[in-house]
Order: structure tokens, then sequence, then C-alpha cells
């Protein structure tokens, strides 16, 4: 079987048409509708310097219409629990000074926020105390009572885990509540934060996720509704993250915890948008539009497993009108698109929900998710995103390409070049999920992710290939992406910009891209055929040294586009916070080692 990996670089496909449908035969929404909410988060990495964004300022976040801010500040690790007892973080020590200054630093960024007329609902993980309270009584708090040896984890995600239905657990929830609003009178409430608890930043403070079960969300509910939205009027965002088949992806789970919750106008439940991570080939989350409570939701404007803004990827429209594979039903254990084609009248953007009445605000994450790189140097596409969705919140009859549009003028780009801009966008929504994905065979979402590549996590999809002769669909899709790749490219260098920096930072991250999916494509070419290696079937070896070769030479091609002042750090060939073992490298080092045969 003649593979097509080295199919002709002129392949061009020749219209953005073909990505129509996209935002195609949707219901138009004919009456303005400001939502409620119109929020934003900057989260940073864990354990690295934070991101020194725009989006950090109030006042920028008033002038583009924000309502509010949702800062991972850890303000639950910033007061001193003397209302639990007197100085049970010892006055003088270490861990009560980190305390005292972070408190002051945040009190700052309150009185910033005020004057701006910005909301402030901190990300805040509730339980997560001070390792001196866990030391005098964390046998009555944790769930397990046997304290193991290692009760942190690689990344920092503590494994202690609390007791929601013990009473002191309880007590304690209400003495945290009411510390942080006593310290704080000027915050307008919290977003709760569970599911991953990580602690990079907080030296002093440790703990997890309280809930597991549909009763344990419910008691945990019930305190935070009273504490918070009854006794003090300040809001309470409830997010439904978590993982599994539970509370964020189990519409059934989801309605069975909410049905037992009286609604309260201060209580909103958070919900990203689809059913898994934000990550491709995943339904839209079917919790959303459900139930009785107020809903908002998430949406994420740099993810981490596609290139964190590095290059052009535009979902913003997507996640107003549905994206191209979820007209088909998605099966969610295999990331895999099935034949079945939703039923009509099933939601497949934020759009649809409007008329539901409980949608009340969106959420952009506009920095931050995963770790590590790549790290930007222009930050046009994550921008654009963010624009897009939080202006559609502001006005939801707005179309997704009227708003498209405004955004390109805001950066100064108008006219001809915005046409060209707009086809980049919308060509992107596919050249990244037909590089990186397939509609062929079960995906490893998280194979490519962050600025690493990992062969570990994607041997069951290539196993799955293998086994049912589907090589030449998938690499078929690989060229597509490609074809797509060198067209979003051609298409930068006819930008003629009054501003010469945007237009090399635009052209830059288009080569970007697409050196970033042919490598991609040589990837999944060398994974197929090392795993034909493994399973002592008929591989093609000459296919492979070309393959390597073609491999070192667009790595050489990207290490020479990172000289440009614009272009987003590289990734790496490694895997998952830089491992080696299971990484690309490792591969290709192995596959190195063959026996040269002569073309």
């Amino acid at each position: 079987m003649k593979h097509l990996l080295f199919m002709n670089n002129r392949i061009r496909i020749t219209s953005v048409i073909l990505l129509s449908f996209v935002f195609a035969n949707m219901p138009v929404i004919a009456k303005a509708q400001s939502l409620q909410y119109v929020m934003d988060m900057v989260y940073n990495n864990p354990g690295e310097k934070p991101f020194d964004v725009k989006y950090n300022d109030p006042v920028f976040l008033k002038s583009e219409g924000y309502t509010s801010t949702t800062p991972p500040w850890h303000i639950n690790c910033l007061i001193t629990y003397d209302n639990l007892k007197k100085n049970i973080v010892p006055k003088g020590s270490d861990a009560r000074k980190w305390i005292e200054a972070h408190a002051a630093e945040i009190d700052k960024k309150l009185d910033a926020c005020e004057r701006a007329g910005i909301d402030v609902f901190p990300f805040t993980d509730f339980l997560v105390l001070p390792k001196v309270i866990w030391e005098k009584y964390g046998d009555s708090l944790r769930l397990n009572t046997k304290i193991e040896k290692n009760e942190e984890v690689r990344g920092g995600e503590s494994k202690i885990t609390p007791d929601i239905n013990r009473p002191l657990t309880q007590k304690i929830l209400r003495a945290q509540i009411a510390g942080i609003f006593d310290r704080f009178p000027q915050l307008d409430g919290i977003m709760l934060r569970f599911g991953e608890t990580y602690l990079h930043d907080t030296p002093f403070h440790s703990g997890s996720s309280p809930v597991r079960t549909i009763q344990d969300h419910i008691v945990f509910i019930n305190i935070l509704r009273e504490e918070i939205c009854v006794k003090r009027n300040k809001k309470l965002f409830y997010r439904t993250w978590d993982f599994g088949n539970n509370f964020h992806n189990n519409g059934e789970f989801y309605l069975k915890v909410t049905n037992a919750i009286e609604p309260h106008p201060n209580l909103i439940f958070s919900i990203k948008y689809t059913q898994n991570d934000f990550l491709r080939m995943s339904n839209f989350n079917p919790s959303l539009g459900k139930g009785k409570h107020q809903q908002i939701v998430e949406a994420q404007s740099a993810m981490e497993a596609y290139g964190k803004g590095s290059h052009p990827y535009y979902t913003a429209g997507c996640v107003i009108n549905g994206f191209p594979e979820a007209r088909y039903k998605i099966d969610f254990w295999a990331a895999k698109r099935t034949d079945n084609l939703l039923p009509a009248g099933s939601y497949r953007g934020v759009k649809d929900l409007l008329p539901t009445g409980l949608l009340k605000g969106i959420w952009t994450w506009s920095s931050g998710g995963g770790w590590q790189g790549p790290y930007l140097k222009s930050t046009v596409w994550k921008d654009l995103n963010s624009y897009v969705i939080s202006h559609w919140g502001q006005n939801t009859s707005k179309t997704e390409e009227e708003l498209c549009y405004e955004y390109a003028k805001t950066i100064g780009i108008e006219g001809f070049n915005a046409d060209i801009f707009r086809k980049i966008a919308l060509l992107s929504v596919e050249a990244v999920r037909k590089g990186q994905c397939s509609d062929y065979t079960r995906n490893n979402l998280w194979w490519a992710r962050d600025n690493f590549f990992s062969v570990e996590y994607n041997k069951e999809a290539v196993n799955e290939i293998i086994k049912n002769n589907l090589s030449e669909n998938v690499l078929s899709e690989k060229a597509e992406s490609v074809a797509m790749w060198l067209q979003i490219e051609s298409l930068s260098k006819q930008l003629q910009l009054d501003d010469k920096n945007l237009e090399e930072a635009l052209q830059v991250s288009c080569s970007y891209g697409r050196i970033k999916y042919q490598l991609t494509e040589q990837m999944w070419y060398l994974m197929i055929q090392n795993a034909l290696r493994l399973q002592s079937k008929t591989y093609n070896q000459i296919g492979i040294q070309k393959a390597i070769i073609r491999y070192d030479e667009l790595w050489a091609e990207w290490r020479n586009l990172a000289k440009s002042p614009w272009c987003a750090t590289l990734y790496k060939d490694t895997q998952f916070l830089d491992e080696r073992k299971g990484s690309i490298g490792e591969l290709v080092d192995t596959l190195r080692q063959l026996p040269v045969i002569a073309d």
C-alpha cells in the first residue's frame, strides 16, 4: 500500500467554504440579550511566575465589557483561622508571615477591582487548610484516616482527602468561609474549585476535594449555600468539574445532585461546554440546559492540547454554534465519532441554551490551563477567542462572523486583510483537529499537549488503527490537515498591514502551525510503522528512513523560525512534564537504529 505521507506539498483546498458548515444551519436568536455574568480568568501555570497579561488589569476588563474576574488568588490560604482557635497558625511563624503578606497584596488587587467596577469571584479550594490544622485535627477530618507516606504526588496534587460528612470537617468549612469574608469583605462571592488541587504555590497548606458521591455534593452545596448565599448574600459559583462519568460529564448525576438543592438567586453552577475537558471529539456537555438552577459556561481561549495560542486555532465560533464533529454523537469513552447524527433540537453550542432561560453567563479562560509552554510573544489568537465569546455574552444577537470582523478591526485589520484573517481563523478549526485527532479511531486527546508529544499516550489508538486496517484513512486525514496549513500559511503571506510587527506575528504563527502539523503527520506515520514492526507485521523501513529525514528537516526549520521575536517557544520531543520515556524523541531514536536500506 502506498502511504500518503509524502503527498505533493502543492495540495491546496480550493475554498474556505469547505468549513462553512461549522456555523451553518443554526437557529438565530433575534432578540438581543446581555448575559448577567461575563467573566474572565487568567490561570497561571502551577509553580511558575504568574502571567503578565492585560487581562490581569481590571481597567482593561471593564473596557472590554467584562463584568467580573475569577482570579486564582488562593484566597482560602490567606486567612489565619483565629476564628477556629486563636493562634492555631502561630504568630511569628513562617506560615503566618506568608499568609499575612499575601493577604496584603490581595487587598491592593481588590481595591483596584472595586475602583474599576469589576466584581471579584476568586477561584477557591475549600478545605485546603494550613498544615498545622491537618497535624492537629487530621484524624477527625480526613477520609483516609491512615496517613499515607506520600500524600502529595507528582505535580504537587494533594492526596489528603477531607470527609465532608464528618462534623469537624463541616465546622472547619464554616470557619473557613467566615474567615474569608471577614478578612476580605469586598469579595462579591466565590468560584468553587475542586476536582484537581495543586499546591505548588501554597507551601504551608494541604488538602483536596471533599466530594466524591452524589450525597457528598448535596451536603457540601447546602453548607456553602447557607453560609455564602443566604447568610452573607454573596454569589457562589459551584463548578461541576471532576473526572470519570460523574458530576461534570453525566447529566443524570448532575440532576440527582442539583434537584436536591433549593434554587437561590446567588447560586449558579459553572460547567465547561464539552462533555470532557476543553477537547475536541467531545459531545456538548449533557448537564447544560438541564434542571432548575442558573448556569454559566466555561470556555478556554488558549487550549493546552492545541497549541495554547502559538498558532491559529479559532474555537470561539464553535463554542457559540457547535463544533463540526458534534453534529454526530461522540462515543464519550473512546472520544470517537459515531455515524449517528444528533437528533433535531439537540444542543450543540452555547447559543442553543438561550431559550432555556438557564444561561446566565459566559466565562473565558483568557490565559492558562495545562503546564509549561508554549509561551507566547503574540496573543492575537487567544485574544480573538476571548473577544468573540465575551462580546457575544454582552449581546447574544450578534453573530460570530460580526464579532470576528469586529475584533480584527480593533487590531487594525480591515477590508481585504480582514477577509484573509477570517479565512485563516476558519480553516484552523479543522486543520488542528484533522492533524491531531481522528474521525476513524479512538482518540487519546492528550497525546500532544502543552509543549510535549507522547507516543505512550497514543498506543491504544495506533493499535486500533492497525487492527481495523485504517492506516490509509488516518494518514489521508493528516495529509488533509497539512494541505489546510499550507493554505493558511499562503493566506498569511498575502496580508498587507500597516502594523508590520502584527503582520510578522501573524505570518510566523501560521508557519509555526504548518511546521507543527507537518511534524505531526510524520509522527503518525512513524507511530503506525513502529507498531507494525513490534507486531511482526509488514512495515515500510524505507518509508521510516524518509520520514525521519523529513522529521529532522522540520525540527531544523522550526528552530530557525524561533529566531523571530514574534515566535512562541517551541515544543519539545519529550512527553508530558518533560519525560523522555514514552516520548516521540525516544521513538525516533529507536527507529534511527534500524538498519539502513537503500531506496
